[in-house]
């Protein structure tokens, strides 16, 4: 048994970990797009090393593209095999992977033409809309905190990881003639109190674990602080008619930004005539995938929820679909808030916001997620005073703010209260999806926090050999989330007594009698 570290060793993108249980059958953990400059991603179309041919199963532990987006890719070359995830992550996934595709095939085609008039070749996209479909074919969703099998000798088991909607780490029970090993891997973990996601998890006991490390040298500001400091710079660029532009991932980090507004409007701290402009069809569709699994919201989500009202709902949100209207965003004078993607600024509709505001000094840019090496956004971040933005060199003139609290991962100190109730006497750490700085960082802080656990940093490629190790002690049982459930069919409810009221449907007084009964068994159950 062997692990093949192809992705996200010394750097963030492109989390791929191959684990290989007898020479020919292997499995991949995540697939995901290596992003960042033109030699990084050059990576994207080197996949020999995943064995097409060998694989039998791909999970993947949350729907960001730096941990899915290639899984495309290894379809176009023939991969036929399922694709785990869980189900909130299957949602997402299907709407990622077309939007992928479909920047993939723009990307070609405009890269394409500038090279005919140059006589160069046709560039290939990394894959293309069908490909994304058939990807979506093999998903299969599986439940947290439930064992499944995805080859003969492997028990696979998803447990909360708090990053993003359906996000979760991953724990593996491999074994062979000589007796089991255990590996986790933390996929990215989330801060504990974050806002809509519930807190992330500790693993069963593990023999390794792969642990992420994105921010394992800093600590971060804040939720609160990083709230008002937000809300600091909208006032400002509404005072100077000025825009507020944020590069946004489409998952989880948009929808915290809508929630945080959406608490701000009801309190009055947001100006009710600045309008906010959601400019993602992506991160639009990824919204409703928020709204139909209310069961994984946080506590305080769900107290929003049971108050009957959408946590996200911004009566000034206007949501931009089409390329006409994102277009006219920019036309339009006074200021305004426009959260676009992509999350590092190298792609997507942000672009061109960038294009036509950088050179603004009443222009405000607000950096809340991790920027990696190479992209538009770290350059931003380290204070480039000029960009090349679509083929156009821009003075960078506005004012550009990063605001870290917003992050949904773990900083160094959260990380380090996540694996400490998991570090026994004999534990391999593996430090991963880390600048090497960041992950080296942890490594000494870590070393010096659990000296009975071995931690190191692997490089790219790098295989690891795991030998069968005695059993631990078995992991408490899983109490289900029942609440979530519980949650769940209440908003199902409140639906259909929407219809009822409107006339759509005279299901409502069987759909409460079905509850009472429900109630009532549940209540005979428990005594």
């Amino acid at each position: 048994m062997r692990i093949t570290c192809l992705g996200a060793t010394r750097t963030v993108t492109g989390s791929c970990f191959q684990v290989d249980m007898n020479g020919r059958d292997c499995l991949l953990v995540d697939c995901g797009l290596f992003q960042g400059g033109k030699q990084t991603e050059q990576r994207n179309y080197a996949t020999g090393s995943y064995r097409v041919p060998d694989l039998k199963a791909i999970l993947i532990t949350h729907a960001h593209m730096d941990h899915s987006g290639l899984v495309p890719r290894l379809v176009k070359q023939g991969y036929r095999g399922p694709v785990y995830a869980t189900e909130a992550t299957c949602d997402l996934l299907r709407i990622l992977w077309l939007d992928a595709a479909h920047i993939q095939e723009m990307e070609a085609e405009w890269q394409t033409r500038k090279n005919k008039r140059r006589g160069r070749r046709q560039v290939e996209p990394l894959y293309e809309t069908r490909d994304a479909e058939a990807s979506a074919r093999l998903l299969k969703p599986a439940q947290l905190e439930t064992e499944f099998k995805p080859l003969p000798a492997v028990r696979a088991r998803y447990v909360q990881a708090g990053h993003i909607l359906g996000s979760a780490s991953l724990h593996l029970t491999l074994s062979d003639g000589e007796g089991e090993h255990r590996v986790g891997f933390s996929g990215d973990l989330g801060r504990p109190g974050q806002l809509i996601v519930a807190d992330p998890e500790r693993l069963p006991p593990l023999d390794t674990l792969f642990m992420e490390t994105t921010y394992g040298g800093r600590r971060h500001k804040s939720l609160e602080d990083s709230r008002s400091e937000l809300l600091g710079v909208i006032k400002a660029a509404y005072r100077d008619q000025g825009k507020v532009i944020i590069p946004a991932f489409a998952v989880e980090r948009t929808q915290e930004i809508i929630y945080h507004l959406a608490r701000a409007h009801e309190s009055g701290d947001l100006p009710a005539d600045m309008p906010v402009y959601l400019d993602s069809p992506l991160a639009i569709k990824a919204t409703e995938v928020f709204n139909r699994h209310p069961e994984l919201y946080d506590q305080e989500a769900r107290q929003v929820l049971y108050q009957g009202h959408n946590p996200l709902d911004l009566p000034s949100l206007r949501c931009t679909s089409t390329s006409a209207e994102s277009q006219a965003i920019n036309e339009e004078t006074g200021p305004a808030v426009i959260i676009a993607g992509s999350g590092m600024a190298n792609a997507g509709r942000i672009k061109h916001h960038l294009k036509h505001h950088l050179w603004r000094p009443n222009c405000h840019v607000v950096i809340v997620g991790f920027q990696a090496e190479g992209t538009l956004g770290r350059r931003l971040v380290e204070g480039a005073k000029k960009v090349n933005i679509l083929g156009e060199e821009v003075v960078v003139k506005s004012q550009v703010h990063t605001i870290g609290g917003f992050s949904a991962h773990a900083d160094q100190e959260e990380l380090l209260a996540w694996l400490a109730p998991q570090a026994h006497p004999g534990l391999n750490v593996h430090l991963v999806h880390g600048e090497e700085n960041s992950s080296l960082t942890f490594q000494q802080v870590a070393e010096s926090r659990f000296p009975q656990a071995r931690f190191d940093v692997p490089r790219w490629k790098e295989v690891i050999a795991l030998t069968p190790a005695p059993a631990l002690e078995a992991a408490p049982p899983v109490i289900p989330d029942l609440s979530a459930r519980v949650l769940r069919l209440r908003q199902r409810l409140i639906e259909m007594e929407k219809r009822l009221a409107a006339g759509q449907g005279l299901a409502g007084e069987s759909a409460v009698a079905a509850l009472e009964r429900a109630v009532a068994q549940g209540e005979s159950m428990l005594g």
